[in-house]
């Protein structure tokens, strides 16, 4: 549209077109165009408005898109694109505010910080626990559980394995890869490293990046060093520069969000430690307990690792504290026990949240249990979440009941993809039977 509102030249670019295009830029990630036209707003003397620093802001956030969804974590940090650290746009932003006589507020200085803690994950934040794996059925149908052997040969059939013959209506709902039916497994990988988990490095140290023969330093320290994250050094400086007054504004007070913020950046970049000493005191120093919102951001991190003892302690806190679980809280819980390989326990975990704190996750987690399950060849543990399922079937509210969690239930048993139908397809995907005798 610029291109052609210029190429005709009988157009002006008046006030409003040009917030217009700027807005236009910042949802769409163009962060050299959209301060490029702050630029101009200011050079013809336009009156600024929150709006158009928002969306600039915005440009960030949009252009950061790509590093949330399709980041390369196998690259340190050094490898990223110079958007990974955001401060020099920040900058920028702030210095257009400040000549054209914008105050910088609490609500705009937590949206800044929020470009560091919405770049995506580094590898340091994540581990890939399994693989998905495909094994050839037999043309008659009959399954033959496939072994690793040297030299990556899944195709490899002991003999002294039976096989196990799949019903011809079971068949016909499996997937199919080069024209033949297969099995699909989940093969799970080794466990993080022991100095990514914190549970397992509590107590103990570790070596100083670049100093290999020194003495150890704890795990808390070694977050805590430019070195570890440069770009989440620059989210800590940036938010310092904020309190005491950055590119000629008035010094502002970090709240509970901001803080929020910052925890939600130490869990992105891997350094947990940092997440919980700012949880547990660098908040209550500063007036701010922890809320749920808290508490989710560090069980995200802590599920994403498959630390379960950790996490544990984490809810502990969190009901103690009086405060009630959210459905994601319980996604949280989950993913944890599915990553660490406790299927089990995340079946049961799903049942404890639902019978003690009236609280049920997403439908995609029930979903994500049974795949789990079915993948790993545990039947009975998917059976065992369609049963608890089929009893949220028969749930009858009554008048003392909270309509949000009202609500919740309903949406959560009449959801399609939840019901009979779906559940005996999605075990047939798997290569199993959920019959019509495994219902109440």
């Amino acid at each position: 549209v610029e291109k052609l509102v210029g190429s005709i030249g009988l157009t002006p670019l008046t006030d409003l077109l040009s917030q217009n295009l700027l807005e236009a830029n910042g949802k769409a990630g163009n962060v050299g165009r959209a301060l490029s036209l702050l630029s101009l707003r200011k050079s013809r003397h336009y009156a600024p408005n929150a709006y158009e620093f928002e969306h600039a802001i915005q440009s960030i956030e949009s252009a950061g898109l790509y590093l949330r969804k399709s980041r390369n974590v196998f690259l340190g940090e050094k490898g990223q694109p110079p958007l990974d650290n955001p401060t020099r746009w920040l900058d920028a932003i702030l210095l257009n505010m400040s000549s054209r006589g914008v105050q910088l507020d609490i609500d705009a200085a937590n949206r800044m910080l929020d470009c560091y803690a919405s770049m995506g994950r580094s590898g340091k934040a994540i581990h890939f626990f399994y693989d998905v794996v495909r094994d050839f059925v037999e043309d008659d149908g009959t399954y033959y559980p496939m072994r690793d052997v040297e030299g990556g040969d899944r195709h490899h059939r002991p003999q002294e394995f039976e096989g196990k013959q799949i019903p011809e209506h079971v068949l016909r709902d499996m997937p199919t890869f080069y024209n033949r039916k297969i099995k699909v497994r989940m093969r799970m990988r080794d466990p993080p490293p022991y100095h990514k988990v914190p549970s397992r490095v509590k107590g103990s140290l570790v070596k100083r990046f670049g100093d290999e023969e020194g003495g150890g330093i704890t795990k808390l320290q070694q977050e805590s060093e430019k070195s570890w994250s440069p770009a989440l050094t620059a989210a800590f400086a940036f938010a310092d520069s904020l309190t005491h007054g950055a590119c000629g504004h008035q010094a502002i007070e970090l709240n509970k969000k901001s803080w929020n913020i910052l925890i939600a950046a130490c869990c992105n970049r891997g350094a947990i430690w940092r997440a919980m000493q700012i949880a547990e005191e660098t908040m209550p120093n500063n007036g701010f307990e922890p809320d749920i919102y808290t508490y989710n951001t560090i069980l995200g991190a802590l599920s994403r690792l498959g630390d379960v003892p950790t996490m544990r302690e984490y809810m502990v806190k969190l009901t103690n504290a009086g405060i009630k679980p959210h459905q994601f809280t319980v996604d949280f819980l989950v993913s944890g026990h599915l990553n660490s390989g406790d299927i089990g326990g995340a079946v049961s975990i799903v049942q404890d949240m639902f019978n003690q704190h009236s609280v049920l996750p997403p439908y995609t987690t029930h979903l994500k249990i049974i795949e789990f399950a079915l993948a790993n060849d545990l039947v009975y543990e998917a059976k065992r979440h369609v049963y608890f399922l089929q009893q949220l079937w028969k749930w009858k509210p009554n008048d003392s009941v909270d309509p949000k969690f009202r609500t919740m239930m309903y949406l959560t048993t009449r959801n399609p993809n939840l019901n009979k139908n779906a559940l005996k397809k999605l075990f047939r995907y798997f290569g199993e039977e959920l019959a019509d005798d495994d219902f109440f």
